[in-house]
């Protein structure tokens, strides 16, 4: 179950490693060692206790990346698409394992209508955010930061969503989450456009709109091209949020 951004990413740790435990509970294989890249984080330690898995049943191969076995399993990834793994069984997966009855009575408490912040990231970060927050605040908008919440509630807060604003993100994963028919608008820097946000929509019966960023010079532009910061025009959110009929 080791996988390449597995251990640091939210989106590749939920579609990399814990929707594939789906394709091993589908056989009769009995598994004595799970192989992790890394569990120490708290929504790596969530997930393993979600799936059943024990803590003596689990190697880290960055504690131990030489290992000797007499069988190896590898769950493959199905339904590549540049280079990512989506599909809709992966999606409901996620949906049944972390959509508890509990986090669904939590529902009516939750705001209806929300926007993901990136302020605490290190890239891909909306330089004029608080404009942003300050606009969708008039029209009834909660703006959330997920880093610090538990995988139970970040999917509370999406079933409750109506309409879910974001720039694109790790954080966007949670749309898996949503209900049929919420409105999910993705923002992109104009340098770098993914649609794998739209493919999971599309599994889960959402409906999705882009909004293109304004051009922006900054250092993050240099270093890799998934990173540019984005600076959102407001008259253009507007002209998207209509489009939605969100207002």
């Amino acid at each position: 179950m080791s996988a390449k951004w597995g251990e640091k990413n939210y989106f590749h740790w939920m579609f990399d490693v814990v929707a594939r435990i789906d394709l091993l509970r589908r056989t009769d294989i009995k598994i004595d060692k799970f192989i992790f890249s890394s569990c120490e984080k708290k929504i790596q330690k969530e997930s393993l206790e979600a799936l059943g898995i024990s803590q003596d049943k689990i190697i880290e191969s960055r504690l131990y990346p030489h290992i000797k076995a007499k069988q190896l399993i590898v769950p493959s990834c199905s339904a590549k698409q540049r280079g990512i793994w989506v599909n809709k069984w992966s999606c409901e997966f996620l949906r049944n394992l972390f959509l508890k009855p509990q986090n669904i009575n939590e529902v009516s408490h939750r705001p209806k209508r929300i926007y993901l912040s990136r302020k605490l990231a290190s890239w891909r970060r909306v330089l004029n955010e608080e404009e942003v927050v300050n606009l969708l605040e008039k029209f009834g908008f909660v703006s959330l930061t997920l880093e610090s919440m538990s995988i139970a509630e970040q999917a509370s807060y999406m079933a409750a969503a109506k309409v879910v604003i974001a720039p694109h993100g790790a954080g966007l994963t949670n749309i898996v989450f949503c209900s049929p028919g919420t409105k999910v608008i993705e923002i992109f820097s104009p340098k770098y456009v993914n649609s794998l946000y739209w493919r999971i929509s599309n599994f889960c019966s959402l409906s999705h709109y882009y909004l293109l960023g304004d051009f922006c010079d900054n250092d993050n532009l240099e270093k890799q091209l998934w990173a540019p910061d984005i600076i959102v025009n407001l008259k253009q959110l507007l002209k998207i949020m209509e489009l939605a009929k969100v207002i």
